[in-house]
């Protein structure tokens, strides 16, 4: 069964227009884009177009392909103090010469939340989150995989999963073995990927499995979209499967609104949008 994760975040971004159209003033977000990648071009559209369909006043700051961090940084800082923003979020990819830990975005407008100090929540693991409670899904002492460590997903994902009571095996990329023991004795009822490679995760790999979120993306030599999951996977009768396209990637972008009217109007006024 596929998870329609179209409609879950059309959803939220109802709850999130209506809102916004009650209120006085419309959250402010920036976007930094460096350079002209054609990546980053697809995904500021997309959240552009959220931003529109919402209400959100989302302002595209494009600066130059060689621009330096500090020049970067000093940029964002001098927004920060004289503008009325809520958000920033600086785009990736970056160009080689950007160390994206290195970028400075103050905790108070870190609405990405890739900053481990940072007052929101990571944009992917809660739109991961909100998937189980949209689906009705419960956690509780349930045994998940996460595949993928990195800082803006897997760990921060592995933290919200044990808050809500799972046993949680976190396994890197190579961890094959690791993965072998714990899928083919049909010990995991959760997998989540978040690797970003090409069939990475077969329907051997999900024996016994009730959910698979598949937060990978890769494309192959002919600019084709792929997740972590082989095409098998969706054949599958059995088990609840995220989409390749239109999947966790809505969810996403529907967190960084969620974030964005957070900054602006605070946690108790966004209660009820995501649960």
């Amino acid at each position: 069964m596929i998870i329609d994760c179209k409609s879950i975040a059309q959803d939220i971004k109802n709850k999130i227009k209506n809102i916004i159209a009650e209120a006085d003033y419309a959250p402010v977000l920036y976007i930094y884009q460096v350079g002209n990648n054609p990546a980053s071009d697809a995904y500021i559209r997309g959240k552009l177009r959220d931003c529109e369909e919402v209400g959100i006043e989302a302002e595209l700051i494009k600066l130059p392909e060689n621009i330096t961090e500090d020049e970067l940084n000093n940029k964002i800082l001098e927004d920060y103090n004289w503008e009325d923003v809520d958000g920033i979020i600086v785009q990736l990819p970056l160009p080689k010469h950007i160390n994206p830990q290195n970028i400075y975005i103050p905790d108070a407008v870190d609405v990405d939340g890739f900053n481990t100090t940072s007052q929101f929540q990571p944009c992917t693991p809660l739109g991961v989150m909100k998937i189980f409670d949209a689906i009705d899904y419960d956690l509780d002492g349930k045994n998940v995989l996460v595949c993928g460590q990195s800082d803006i997903v897997g760990r921060p994902l592995v933290d919200m999963l044990i808050k809500r009571h799972c046993n949680v095996i976190s396994v890197n990329s190579t961890g094959n073995a690791l993965r072998y023991y714990t899928l083919h004795d049909g010990l995991v009822d959760v997998v989540v990927s978040a690797v970003g490679e090409r069939d990475f995760i077969s329907p051997l790999d999900l024996f016994n499995a009730d959910v698979c979120i598949d937060v990978g993306i890769n494309y192959d030599e002919n600019g084709k979209q792929h997740g972590d999951c082989a095409d098998a996977v969706y054949d599958m009768k059995d088990i609840k499967v995220t989409p390749r396209i239109g999947g966790v990637g809505l969810m996403t972008r529907a967190m960084l609104l969620y974030n964005v009217c957070v900054a602006r109007y605070g946690a108790e006024k966004m209660e009820g949008v995501i649960g």
